[in-house]
């Protein structure tokens, strides 16, 4: 029997003794490997387990241009940034990561999920209570599909229908074969999953209560929205998009002090010690940062965001989202007195002096850091937001500036400090554009820059092509070259190196019937 691709995942084929999860509050399910299944509700409890889908180990981030680790921050760390982050950072050809990767990580969702759907036919329970659990699990797949080939595919213009795709898993056999298929055939799985989820009939609220931690018919409608956004199909994007707002429309809005403010206790820091500018810098942090996603903690405020169509978090374990100079920027436009402490994302995500949690204790190391839930997570679920953003892009991409200003203007109500908030100005198409997409860098920073650089490289449009000019030092998988002269590294529009490479653990695995992206 050939090895695998998620051979490190076993425990996934586990079948377990599963109770009901509608209930976020509920304790995790036990597992027990002997337990036959005989029922749809043990299948529907599969899907349940949030703590399973919740988590998205995604790197690309490092690859965008939001995030902004310069020689400089290098420099004054106290602990170099590893090797793994470095070739991210660089857009290395090499996936040497040994940790948990998106790659795994996925594909052992998309394994349950074809554990699911194997299983229905043999189950007992209505053929409403199946449909529900089909729709979901189709979800949930093309959920996990559409991550990786944002990830790992060059982007799905027609030019590139025959370059290299996903391995198609269709069922739980590991004689199932691991030669990739081609990005059309990618993406045409995905599009039919999704397809197939817009049978759910669950509601995102329903007796009061958030139920986003599920797929709902609001969530199978964003996720329509969202892929068909990435594959240019803009009218399609819309549709979408206003069919989940038609389901699920609230905002937290930040100007609310029940729904935000600042955790308690500053943390000090004493930096120039000894020195004449010897100082005392305290650090703030917003509410989230004791509410880290572990066993039953921070959970319920997550699953109660007001915005969150779908919950899921982006997870980093070094814990520092840095941002670049370039997003910082966009924080100072389209405020009142070009102030970015008016934007309530800048004043309550962004945090000032952050790195001299990992840098030296002097002025050098007063760099900026990205948090929400505590150190490690930030949304990158389907949301409000999203789908308000994807309606105004799609009307500015098609000459309508007052309509796509006006659905900023919805969303920057309960973004904005409501002391200055003004209403966007109403200019040409190519403004209102501009708007649009600095508006959804401030409100999903690092989660969803990396499938926006690529389709704004591969589209019609010149205007919103993004060339990446970062300097750095070389390095090797171990160590930074810090006593080296800084290199420049260029990622251009269109560029093979959009396609991220697959870890090279999972080809050995795949027994060399799982091959590399090109390049």
């Amino acid at each position: 029997m050939k090895k695998h691709i998620l051979l490190s995942l076993g425990l996934a084929a586990m079948l377990p003794a599963l109770t009901a999860c509608d209930d976020y509050l509920d304790k995790e399910p036990s597992k027990n490997s002997s337990k036959t299944i005989t029922e749809v509700s043990q299948l529907d409890a599969m899907l349940a387990t949030y703590t399973t889908f919740i988590y998205e180990y995604n790197y690309t981030f490092l690859n965008s241009d939001d995030c902004g680790l310069t020689p400089e921050i290098e420099k004054v760390r106290t602990s170099n940034t590893s090797g793994d982050d470095a070739d991210e950072f660089t857009w290395s050809t090499e996936n040497k990561r040994s940790g948990r990767s998106l790659w795994d990580g996925e594909y052992a969702k998309i394994f349950r999920c074809n554990l699911v759907l194997n299983n229905l036919g043999n189950v007992s329970g209505s053929e409403a209570e199946k449909a529900e659990v089909k729709a979901e699990a189709h979800f949930l797949r093309a959920y996990s599909m559409l991550q990786l080939a944002v990830t790992h595919c060059l982007y799905p213009a027609p030019e590139n229908n025959d370059e290299l795709g996903l391995t198609l898993k269709n069922s739980v056999s590991f004689e199932e074969s691991l030669k990739r298929a081609t990005l059309g055939e990618t993406m045409t799985l995905i599009e039919n999953d999704i397809l197939e989820a817009l049978n759910i009939t669950r509601q995102v609220v329903s007796n009061g209560k958030m139920h986003n931690w599920r797929c709902t018919t609001a969530a199978a409608k964003a996720l329509a929205a969202r892929f068909y956004l990435y594959m240019g199909d803009l009218q399609k994007a819309a549709q979408y998009a206003d069919a989940a707002l038609a389901d699920h429309s609230m905002l937290k809005d930040l100007n609310d002090p029940e729904e935000m403010s600042y955790a308690p206790d500053p943390i000090p820091y004493t930096i120039n010690a000894g020195t004449p500018e010897e100082e005392t810098v305290y650090v703030k942090h917003c509410y989230l940062y004791d509410q880290r996603l572990s066993g039953s903690s921070g959970y319920p405020i997550l699953f109660e965001w007001k915005d969150q169509i779908y919950a899921r978090t982006f997870n980093y374990a070094s814990w520092w989202f840095l941002p670049s100079k370039s997003l910082l920027d966009t924080y100072a436009r389209d405020i009142k007195d070009g102030n970015p402490d008016n934007d309530l994302r800048y004043r309550y995500y962004m945090v000032e002096d952050y790195g001299l949690r990992y840098c030296k204790k002097t002025t050098e190391g007063r760099t900026f850091g990205y948090t929400q839930f505590y150190l490690d997570q930030i949304i990158s679920g389907l949301s409000v937001g999203e789908m308000l953003l994807i309606k105004a892009e799609v009307l500015a991409r098609s000459g309508d500036a007052g309509g796509a200003v006006a659905q900023l203007d919805i969303l920057r109500k309960a973004r904005i400090d409501a002391s200055a908030y003004e209403k966007l100005p109403i200019g040409s198409a190519a403004e209102a554009l501009r708007m649009v997409l600095d508006e959804r860098r401030r409100e999903m920073p690092f989660t969803a820059r990396w499938y926006d650089l690529k389709r704004y490289n591969w589209n019609n449009d010149p205007s919103d092509d993004v060339t990446i000019t970062r300097q750095y030092y070389p390095h090797n998988s171990s160590t930074i070259l810090i006593n080296d002269p800084v290199e420049t590294y260029t990622l251009e529009p269109k560029s093979r190196r959009y396609a991220r490479p697959i870890p090279e653990v999972d080809i050995m695995r795949a027994d060399n019937e799982l091959v590399q992206n090109t390049y």
